[in-house]
């Protein structure tokens, strides 16, 4: 295997010296005991608070904490990597959603014990989560950090315009509101294309969302096509759950992507170059009228020293669609579909191999605490949001510390929380070498962007290599995999 580049921090507290003196209350329970984290490099998201909390905890405790950072790409692979290689050991994974599945599958992680329920306070977690995110087979193995979710975003100032109001109505024949399905949401993108709609003398676009080949790009994509394909009460999505025959490329999957693209053509003309973070930073410079999102875009437009749209957002439910495809019967229903997406969630998994496995899940247990994440979720830069009942408890004075007024922190979770209370849900593919999977859509999106093949061309192409994926790797596991991801 390639040896891959990576950054190691070393956070080493020993409780000699000027600490000695300083801190007569540390417990040093953990002198002497050493673990690693490994989660990538994301800047002050996601790992940052990692970094941060390692310092605080180690110099409570005693303890060295080694936080390995290699960059996005090489994650996957340096963990892969220790699973079969005794001499590299990870205590803690911080790892999305989708790349929990083979970990899960091999039996690698620890369960979460009661105590360390305790510590967490696991009755305070939001079901949605608990059941599709932190559990496989039953079991309760991911310490809950990020619960992602993603909903639309516009400009509420812009939306109540009375003029702008009266415009589109004599153009489109029906009221200017926040977009109740992607047909709606294409007309007010091309509405709001094209002229200076906040008057500061630019040219402003409808729209913002990510097109850069990757993963943000392709978790959008399959955020936009749930409600195209995502039947109600059928918990399959990516397959069909018993044969593992790929889904991607029937006509939901099709039409989803044909309007993926054709939406292009309302945001600014640099979309194709897109992240989220783009995403993020175009919406909150004032350069377009709505954005599909995690809820970072909402904290974001209230607390970056950039934003100039704080107090002017409005917060939506993702769009719907007045028909899904039904991959059972093979043909479109007339049905108002309107799925959430919880997908791109990152949390904490501890190896059950872990030499040090109290001091793992003490520290995956105290990340993930309600004190720690109550805090985060209100920091834009932070990359995580809210996953607990508590954290969409009336606590206004945190809210108020990081920029938001009590109005737009009570509608911004109020919004939150109607998306995780739906039963029509789509998550992340969670099976062995579920990057494989991603990576290969994520090859012919970019290709279907770039007119290199039709929407249908690319989609044919990518279930077919899915099918080479899953048998390489055997239809039988794959399908029982599956199966147990979606709790089926």
């Amino acid at each position: 295997m390639i040896k891959l580049l990576f950054i190691t921090i070393l956070v080493i507290f020993f409780t000699g010296c000027e600490n000695k003196t300083a801190r007569s209350d540390i417990t040093q329970k953990y002198l002497n005991e050493t673990i690693t984290i490994i989660t990538p490099n994301l800047g002050k998201q996601i790992s940052g608070p990692i970094l941060k909390e390692a310092k605080q905890f180690a110099q409570e405790t005693g303890a060295t904490i080694r936080v390995v950072t290699p960059s996005w790409a090489d994650t996957i692979p340096k963990i892969k990597e220790s699973i079969i290689d005794d001499k590299i050991n990870y205590d803690i994974f911080v790892t999305m959603t989708s790349w929990s599945g083979f970990l899960f599958s091999n039996n690698t992680i620890e369960p979460i014990p009661q105590w360390a329920k305790d510590k967490l306070d696991w009755k305070d977690i939001l079901p949605i989560y608990k059941k599709n995110i932190l559990s496989w087979n039953g079991v309760d193995y991911a310490y809950p950090y990020d619960g992602d979710c993603v909903n639309l975003y516009y400009r509420k100032d812009i939306f109540s315009n009375e003029q702008y109001k009266e415009k589109f109505q004599r153009e489109y024949g029906y009221e200017l509101l926040p977009p109740k399905t992607w047909n709606q949401y294409k007309d007010i993108a091309k509405f709001f294309t094209g002229w200076d709609w906040d008057n500061d003398g630019k040219v402003e676009y409808g729209i913002a969302e990510s097109r850069l080949k990757g993963y943000g790009t392709i978790l959008q994509f399959f955020t936009q096509a749930a409600a195209y394909t995502k039947y109600p009460n059928d918990k399959a999505y990516y397959f069909d759950s018993d044969t593992m025959k790929p889904r991607i490329n029937n006509p939901g999957f099709v039409k989803a992507l044909e309007e993926y693209i054709e939406l292009m053509q309302y945001a600014p003309h640099e979309i194709y170059k897109f992240s989220p973070r783009d995403v993020r930073v175009n919406f909150i410079g004032g350069e377009v009228a709505m954005c599909v999102d995690w809820a970072n875009t909402g904290t974001m437009a209230q607390n970056a020293k950039e934003s100039i749209v704080k107090n002017l957002v409005g917060y939506s439910q993702l769009p719907g669609l007045e028909k899904a495809y039904n991959s059972q019967t093979k043909k479109w229903d007339t049905l108002f579909n309107s799925p959430s997406s919880i997908s791109g969630n990152w949390v904490l998994l501890v190896n059950k191999n872990s030499k040090h496995k109290q001091l793992a899940i003490d520290f995956a247990a105290h990340m993930s605490s309600k004190k720690i994440t109550s805090d985060l979720v209100t920091r834009g830069d932070s990359g995580v949001n809210p996953s607990r009942y508590s954290h969409f408890e009336n606590n206004f004075d945190l809210w108020d510390k990081h920029g938001f007024s009590k109005e737009s922190a009570k509608k911004y979770l109020a919004t939150l929380q109607q998306a995780l209370n739906n039963t029509n849900v789509m998550t992340d593919l969670r099976i062995e070498d579920s990057e494989k999977y991603y990576n290969v859509v994520s090859l012919y999106i970019d290709k279907a962007i770039k007119k290199e093949l039709t929407p249908k061309q690319a989609l044919d192409k990518a279930a077919k290599e899915w099918d080479i994926i899953t048998n390489s790797i055997g239809r039988e596991k794959q399908s029982k995999l599956y199966k147990t991801s979606i709790n089926e």
